[in-house]
């Protein structure tokens, strides 16, 4: 159940379609390599007609028979003459707009290949958890179109996510969190999910009040906002980053900044989870070198699990570190991290027998 991205090379930065992975599994396709092979069992194609060559136009065309039955929309702008004669051209095609809102399109897409996150769930997950794990997603999806549209962040819907999210792992425990997180089909979903479920349990273990303890889940949630403006092919880039990669990916908490500043309805608390949690006790952190005095303890907190989680998942290009080694790693790092705070963690982890925090490999998503 996936939708295939179709276009003449990389996706543009101005296309909407860059966005549509953080809610349905889906595949970057060249135009020049469209066959029933690459493209075959997807229930919806969506091409991205903006800046295709005549070249990569006609080898669409030439394949494009033998992959017709599959429902296709062609992105256009109808201001745009030769756009809307190669859509026509395709046949079999819905036309759209493309500078229609992200939103609409995904409810348009929703509703033709009836994608719901949830259905990949595992059966065993208990029904408390598996609604927090609704309620987390449907927050992260209105984070998205928010981070693109401008709009303001869905701050009841977080609030309430957190709470739920507090709750199930009150009842049920971390397994059936990891369980269920572990099953979305988008790597920079799942690790905003499995962060916001260790953070919880490790305010919880460290005696912190029900409203702090919400509100470093929220922070969890919304740590890596800045990521919604890094192209898909980096984040959920099959090999390992190249630098000039790596250099962008971490920009994200600066983009996250630039996305959060105007939002002045979230919490300052969690915009700094949000901007400082790649910020190091010594200064060496980035983005603003920030050094003990100015880093708070939820700040801490949430740089801790976010290392944690990253060391212990697994990606495509890496196996996830067992437990007690990501610990050892994260020991190793010394006054960039609160150590006492870090000793603290190293027992809830050890002492609640976390497993190994990890997922199944998958390939890269497009975009």
């Amino acid at each position: 159940m996936e939708i295939v991205l179709i276009s003449d090379g990389p996706l543009p930065l101005e296309s909407p379609v860059r966005k549509l992975p953080f809610f349905f599994p889906a595949r970057l396709v060249d135009m020049a390599k469209v066959s029933p092979r690459t493209v075959g069992g997807a229930q919806v194609a969506i091409i991205e007609l903006l800046d295709a060559s005549d070249a990569g136009l006609t080898a669409l065309k030439n394949s494009w028979e033998s992959i017709a039955e599959i429902p296709a929309i062609c992105l256009v702008s109808k201001k745009n003459r030769r756009e809307v004669i190669q859509a026509a051209a395709l046949g079999k095609t819905e036309v759209m707009e493309r500078d229609t809102p992200l939103s609409m399109l995904v409810r348009i897409l929703k509703a033709k290949v009836g994608f719901d996150p949830m259905a990949t769930a595992p059966s065993t997950v208990p029904p408390k958890t598996l609604e927090a794990y609704r309620q987390g997603n449907a927050f992260l999806e209105s984070v998205a179109l928010s981070a693109t549209d401008g709009s303001n962040i869905q701050v009841k819907l977080m609030n309430d996510s957190a709470k739920e999210i507090l709750a199930a792992l009150s009842l049920d425990g971390m397994g059936p969190w990891m369980e269920a997180v572990q099953s979305h089909h988008s790597g920079t979903y799942c690790h905003s999910l499995m962060v916001s479920g260790i953070a919880g349990l490790f305010a919880r273990h460290l005696g912190w009040n029900e409203a702090d303890c919400q509100e470093v889940v929220a922070g969890g949630l919304l740590h890596d906002i800045g990521k919604m403006r890094i192209p898909l092919t980096i984040l959920d880039k099959v090999d390992k980053l190249t630098p000039e990669e790596r250099a962008i990916i971490d920009k994200h908490p600066q983009f996250g900044r630039d996305i959060l500043k105007p939002r002045l309805e979230v919490p300052m608390d969690i915009k700094k989870m949000a901007i400082q949690h790649h910020e190091f006790l010594d200064g060496s952190g980035y983005p603003d070198g920030l050094k003990a005095a100015r880093i708070s303890p939820k700040v801490r907190l949430m740089t801790i699990c976010d290392i944690f989680t990253a060391l212990t998942e697994t990606r495509a290009y890496k196996e996830g570190m067992p437990v007690r080694a990501a610990l050892g790693t994260m020991k190793e790092m010394g006054k960039k991290l609160d150590q006492d705070m870090l000793n603290e963690f190293a027992r809830m982890v050890i002492d609640r027998d976390f497993g190994e925090i990890s997922r199944a490999p998958k390939a890269a998503s497009g975009g």
